[in-house]
């Protein structure tokens, strides 16, 4: 049986493979089970040409698989699986988590916004209509508003050789969610020499035509002189529906100044610095 490799190369974790070396869909789940069985660290596995529903067990929940979050592009027949996220993946939710969390303790938001804002992680989004029907994602944070179907807000982080991935699947996010998903967060690391790491984060949003656009570029590292605060153009209206008195278009408080912060522990964690 056709098996595939996990094993990093010295420069990248990243494995491509194509499912046309398998015959019929038990031998393509057995394959992926073993291997995200074996699975000791982050690495991120991508299965060209995978035929419609092939996919779909990996939507089901399995205790003894490792954490995974998951991309399925029916167009392109690509799965991606991100395979055991780490400390710097999930700095992204540790940022908008704490930030609202900071926004409220300054009185920025009141107890009635906080429960209208809900940060969550590894939530599978599905289109089941238009454009992108049947695409489905898991972003690495999102934050909803209770009752809506799409969240307004969605963040993706990867190492530079996934870029090109994640802005496809933030394009396809901001379109076929209509307008419901009004900005999308990319944040780029890129490794450097003597396990340094560099960061850029985008933020994305669709134009009066409906077309995604990267409309701000912050740079986290290296950090600009002074740690400037380096707020992002996000207003209160793109996250939550506002009430009077309040001002719909004051901008939230995020700022790379503290995604830089939540960077730097997170990168140290896993033996990297800042460039």
């Amino acid at each position: 049986m056709s098996t595939l490799s996990l094993i990093p190369s010295n420069v990248s974790s990243r494995t491509v493979v194509s499912a046309d070396r398998f015959e019929i869909q038990p031998q393509f789940e057995e394959a992926i089970h073993n291997n995200l069985r074996e699975a000791k660290g982050f690495h991120e596995l991508v299965i060209t040409n995978v035929p419609p529903g092939w996919e779909d067990f990996l939507w089901e929940v399995e205790e003894d698989l490792p954490t995974i979050r998951k991309t399925y592009n029916p167009e392109s027949r690509c799965l991606r699986l991100k395979i055991m996220p780490t400390y710097i993946h999930n700095c992204i939710f540790e940022w908008i988590s704490t930030s609202i969390s900071r926004a409220s303790g300054t009185g920025f938001l009141n107890a009635a916004e906080i429960g209208l804002i809900l940060p969550q992680p590894d939530t599978t989004l599905s289109f089941t209509n238009g454009l992108y029907r049947s695409f489905r994602k898991e972003p690495d944070a999102l934050l909803h508003t209770p009752s809506q179907p799409f969240p307004n807000l969605v963040a993706e982080v990867g190492w530079s050789e996934s870029y090109n991935d994640q802005l496809d699947d933030m394009n396809r996010l901001l379109i076929g969610s209509n307008g419901a998903i009004k900005i999308g967060i990319l944040v780029k690391w890129t490794k450097h020499a003597n396990n340094s790491v560099s960061g850029v984060l985008e933020l994305h949003r669709n134009d009066r035509q409906g077309t995604p656009r990267c409309t701000q570029t912050e740079i986290i590292f290296p950090m600009p002189a002074g740690d400037p605060p380096q707020p992002l153009d996000i207003r209160r209206c793109d996250l939550y529906p506002v009430q009077s008195p309040r001002n719909p278009n004051e901008n939230f408080p995020l700022v790379i100044s503290r995604l830089r912060y939540h960077s730097r522990i997170s990168l140290a964690k896993e033996g990297y610095e800042p460039a």
